[in-house]
């Protein structure tokens, strides 16, 4: 017999462990951290109704990783183009060349396609291996490693611009 109260202590406890992470990444993709919560709330409210299931997989916490960042790359919300400081707080040291501010750095990463942004952020800001990044963006590892490529190669384009800028 299964017993309910196990199903919601997993559930609570992969969303008291997950929830905040999804919320990081998600706010790197979406570049405000309240539309991030929103749309890590909704991922896991879908989770919840899916758990029978879900609860199964090998990594559930991918599924609703995967959730959420559908929802973001979907999502063209305007707002989104706020002020960079909070989120680029949390830009990892490991990202910043010589020179660049993180805040340089997020903006360059918010120029990013959606899916492009979602890669770049779990490849450098979580450091995910790109067969588990292709599981949760929905690509296969060779689209993964090909939308990686073209991001650093806009990045780089788009952080030498405002290199030159501030030269100039």
């Amino acid at each position: 017999m299964h017993d309910h109260g196990d199903d919601q202590d997993a559930f609570d406890t992969l969303f008291t462990a997950s929830f905040p992470t999804v919320v990081r990444a998600i706010s790197f993709v979406v570049g405000d951290r309240r539309v991030a919560e929103e749309i890590a709330q909704d991922a896991f409210v879908h989770l919840l109704r899916h758990w029978g299931r879900v609860s199964r997989y090998e990594r559930p916490d991918l599924w609703v990783r995967r959730v959420a960042l559908q929802d973001a790359m979907r999502e063209r919300r305007r707002t989104w183009r706020r002020p960079l400081a909070e989120a680029s707080a949390a830009v990892p040291e490991t990202v910043l060349q010589s020179g660049e501010s993180r805040l340089e750095v997020l903006a360059a990463v918010q120029s990013l396609a959606p899916k492009q942004r979602a890669i770049v952020v779990l490849f450098y800001f979580e450091d995910r291996p790109m067969d588990e990044i292709a599981s949760i963006v929905g690509c296969s590892v060779s689209t993964g490693w090909s939308q990686l490529h073209t991001a650093r190669k806009r990045l780089a384009r788009v952080l030498a611009e405002e290199v030159m800028d501030d030269v100039s």
